[in-house]
């Protein structure tokens, strides 16, 4: 065999001569009896006799060893393949578990005989998240989840986030989450469970203190807004509600109840409680307050006060670090379990400078890149490799805990899953090994890990959209040009006009129809994604109908496009219920039945 393709690329890989031939289901045998999490775990792994036995007379077996050298970190492993067995050493069993994921790559491209070989691994960065955004409008289906975590699990990921804002089924308060197709107390704890069965960390994430719009635009929960009235926003300009908590004790007793329903449905001993972007912060409530203490002051003292309820049921916390970048000598006086995430999504993002300020502090720190897909219809792909290669670097250099990717879905989440399926394969291998990213093919890792292709041409043209939704020279930050054409209608969209031109869009169209031709042409060959092609192909042709649109502007054409709207529409209602609930379909639809 002349090349692996292992996700992600382990740290050293030395191939031996010969082969051993195998069939399945191996068995494992252990020099101990494992913890009942290694065992349950052991259950999920498809190659596997599901029996776990000290010893075994098939001569298909792993000898699992656990051993107390220094050479091993916690995930840290090594497998051996020789002409005589497979040997897997590691200093725990979660050791264990990354080196079966490995061997399951290794059986699934040597369907008959196994490559003799010594691999020894291990991650560079200790906790590697990822954080799906469940709050705006789009909640996966509970076997949508279930297959992300195994996804994650293969890329030996070991920590997942739900953002939230409404969408857990809290007891007392339907009114916020009715139309949201919410995510129950038993399906997060079935959730939990099935990672940690894949020893991933299914951590809670409820914001707590900004981006509380969802609920502060409801009258019984207006008295605890900081501007119950509504504010101007610094982006999208007036809004009729606030979007952020009162820093007060009647907020502190809001979040208690939340936390009391909420944490004991997780394992996990930490909550992420957002905190970013208190946009009107010290412009109503707290105007005094703010006045004589500073922004700065008053937003810290209330984080505290929010640490010490998540302390008081036994969480640490984890919040959104762009505040207290602001005034990082007030950083200094949180408590050393409070860990801080530095968030930057573009290329240029100076995670570098970020990363100093709270090494600096002494707090515990993530750094948080992005896939960049939302807000783009077509993704982001070139931009979130950038992004991401540049957060993991500098996690490293300055000590960071772990990196989190994120996976946005502002106004809508219009974006097809797998506009992030580049992102999450490269972050998984920029996080564990960081060395050899010239060598990775990551077309490969995404048929392999999210197609089961094994031919690269599902993941070319996943590719090939990005680069013709990427073409224009204008280059927004977070979105693309032809995402804010296809959203945008009168003033906006001549404003948006302006970055381009006729000959530019016009060129772009004949790209995209040109793409959908050879989708048509080769999609009956793509037997396991066929859900993806139709995916590609309605997002191809909501771009195409963005360029269309921007043509007619600026030419002054009169032709109506809303017969055609509707039929795209009418596609994607039908493509979201494929992965995802129906509550808050008719909000994100809407943006587009409106542009």
């Amino acid at each position: 065999m002349d090349r692996l393709n292992l996700f992600p690329i382990p740290k050293s890989l030395i191939l031996g001569k010969g082969k051993l031939p195998y069939e399945r289901p191996l068995a494992i045998q252990t020099d101990q009896d494992p913890i009942a999490r290694f065992q349950s775990a052991i259950k999920e792994v498809p190659f596997l006799d599901e029996s776990l036995r000290s010893s075994t007379s098939s001569q298909w077996r792993i000898l699992c060893r656990l051993t107390d050298s220094g050479n091993f970190s916690d995930e840290g492993y090594q497998l051996r393949i020789s002409s005589k067995g497979i040997s897997l050493d590691a200093r725990t069993e979660i050791g264990w578990f990354r080196g079966l994921t490995t061997l399951g790559q290794i059986l699934d491209q040597s369907p008959h005989a196994l490559p003799c070989l010594q691999i020894d691994d291990g991650p560079d960065i200790l906790e590697r998240g990822y954080m799906l955004d469940i709050s705006r409008c789009k909640v996966p289906t509970q076997s949508t989840l279930y297959e992300l975590v195994d996804t994650l699990a293969a890329l030996k990921y070991n920590q997942l986030q739900l953002y939230t804002e409404q969408t857990f089924a809290y007891r007392n308060h339907p009114a916020v989450w009715e139309n949201a197709s919410p995510i129950t107390a038993e399906e997060i704890q079935s959730l939990d469970t099935y990672c940690y069965n894949r020893y991933i960390e299914l951590v809670p994430n409820q914001n707590s203190f900004g981006h509380m719009d969802r609920w502060l635009r409801h009258d019984p929960y207006k008295h605890l807004a900081e501007c119950p009235n509504g504010y101007t926003h610094p982006l999208l300009g007036p809004l009729e509600w606030g979007g952020t908590l009162k820093p007060n004790d009647e907020s502190i007793a809001f979040i208690r109840e939340l936390y009391d329903e909420l944490l004991p449905n997780f394992r996990s001993s930490r909550i992420n409680i957002g905190g970013d972007e208190p946009w009107e912060l010290g412009q109503g409530w707290s105007k005094k307050l703010v006045n004589k203490q500073g922004k700065h002051r008053v937003y810290v003292d209330h984080l505290l006060r929010i640490h010490d309820v998540a302390e008081s049921k036994g969480k640490t916390i984890q919040f959104w670090g762009d505040i207290v970048l602001e005034a990082p000598e007030l950083a200094r006086e949180l408590p050393t379990n409070c860990l801080g995430i530095i968030w930057g999504y573009e290329a240029n993002h100076p995670f570098g400078e970020q990363c100093q300020s709270l090494e600096d502090t002494g707090i515990p720190f993530y750094v948080a890149p992005g896939t960049t897909a939302w807000n783009s219809i077509g993704g982001r792909i070139h931009n979130s490799i950038l992004n991401i290669e540049k957060a993991c670097h500098k996690a490293i250099d300055h000590g960071a805990q772990g990196i989190l990717l994120t996976d946005w879905g502002d106004f809508g989440h219009h974006q097809f899953s797998f506009t992030s399926y580049h992102a999450i394969v490269w972050a998984a291998s920029c996080s564990w090994n960081q060395s050899p990213k010239e060598q990775l093919d990551i077309n490969a890792g995404v048929d392999w890990i999210f197609l089961r292709e094994g031919s690269e041409v599902v993941a070319e043209t996943i590719s090939e959209l990005s680069e013709i939704t990427n073409s224009f020279k204008y280059q927004p930050d977070n979105r693309t040009l032809l995402n804010d054409l296809l959203m945008s209608n009168g003033r906006k969209l001549k404003d948006h006009l302006r970055h381009t031109s006729l000959p530019e869009l016009e060129q772009c169209r004949q790209q995209l129809r040109a793409f959908k031709s050879a989708l048509e042409s080769t999609q009956p060959s793509w037997e396991s994604s066929d859900l993806v092609a139709q995916e590609l192909m309605l997002a191809s042709m909501l771009l195409e109908f963005a360029s269309r649109k921007g043509l007619n502007a600026i030419s002054e054409m009169d032709e109506s496009l809303q017969e055609e709207r509707e039929r795209l529409v009418t596609e994607y209602r039908t493509l979201w219920l494929a992965r995802n609930r129906p509550g808050g379909l008719d909000e994100s639809a809407a943006y587009l039945e409106n542009a």
